[in-house]
């Protein structure tokens, strides 16, 4: 009876460890969550790590306004410096071929926060704001610009939210996979374009209309907006994407790109690139 009662805890010991085993396995195969990195905007500075993690990231904008601001990610190429990046934004014309815009929040509304998950890869970057001020003076102008490091990671890979629903953007065009309806969706944003696009993301003052919004960006954006700011990604080249998770309530919203084109320079929602959609 000993050596049987010896022979079943040792069994039972055997079952207990690959039990243990196969539960490490499980959980070592669940990707991990991506990081969070706040970025902190005011007028006109912005508050950030100086290094980040490679990968798969969710960016945090929080704009402590009081104007709107977004985040647009620069990555620089090899042996380019912040330096270099000054000197081609003093230039006019498109920007040189070693400058490779990366997505970022754009712009919720002041005193509000907007949330993208992006995949960064290591690199030196400078963090941006674009938006104009009412007289159509960027904000990168009056020194809304700091460098940051992406360095590579050493921890487990993290995965991206799954999409519900993706949103291609083209040559000048919003086209969703599916209808939206109210409460939180995951959307998966694609440049399909030959060219880089953005997603702003406003949520209509009841009775305004996506045109309405654009008239009153490409007008200096004096007085109160006819919609609220929620986000959406910045620019970003042809072929990239990024993962937008938002909690939509029922009503209008607006869909623009107000990227310069690349043939004359006319913000692309003057080219058409503006989607009103209803969300029940």
């Amino acid at each position: 009876m000993h050596r049987r009662a010896l022979a079943g805890a040792a069994g039972l010991l055997l079952v207990l460890l690959a039990a243990g085993c196969a539960k490490k396995q499980e959980q070592a195969a669940v990707p991990a969550a991506p990081p969070t990195v706040t970025i902190t905007a005011t007028d006109f500075a912005f508050s950030a790590p100086d290094t980040i993690p490679a990968g798969v990231v969710n960016v945090r904008l929080v704009n402590n306004g009081p104007s709107l601001h977004h985040v647009q990610f620069m990555r620089l190429g090899a042996g380019k410096t912040m330096a270099d990046l000054m000197a081609s934004l003093r230039n006019p014309g498109p920007p040189p071929s070693w400058i490779t815009p990366v997505p970022g929040p754009n712009p919720p509304a002041p005193g509000a926060s907007a949330e993208l998950v992006v995949d960064l890869a290591a690199g030196n970057y400078a963090i941006a704001c674009f938006v104009p001020d009412e007289k159509g003076v960027p904000h990168v102008a009056k020194g809304m610009i700091r460098p940051l490091v992406v360095a590579p990671a050493s921890g487990p890979a993290a995965a991206e939210p799954v999409a519900d629903v993706q949103v291609d953007l083209a040559d000048y065009s919003f086209t969703l996979s599916k209808d939206l309806t109210a409460g939180p969706h995951t959307v998966r944003i694609v440049n399909a374009g030959s060219q880089p696009h953005e997603m702003f993301v406003a949520r209509l003052d009841s009775g305004a209309t996506a045109e309405q919004m654009v008239h009153y960006v490409e007008t200096g954006m004096h007085g109160r907006p006819p919609a609220l700011p929620l986000g959406g990604a910045s620019g970003m080249v042809p072929g990239a994407h990024a993962v937008l998770s938002m909690d939509f309530r029922p009503g209008d919203y607006a869909l623009v790109c107000f990227l310069p084109d690349a043939r004359d320079g006319r913000d692309h929602a003057l080219h058409g690139m503006v989607k009103q959609i209803h969300v029940l």
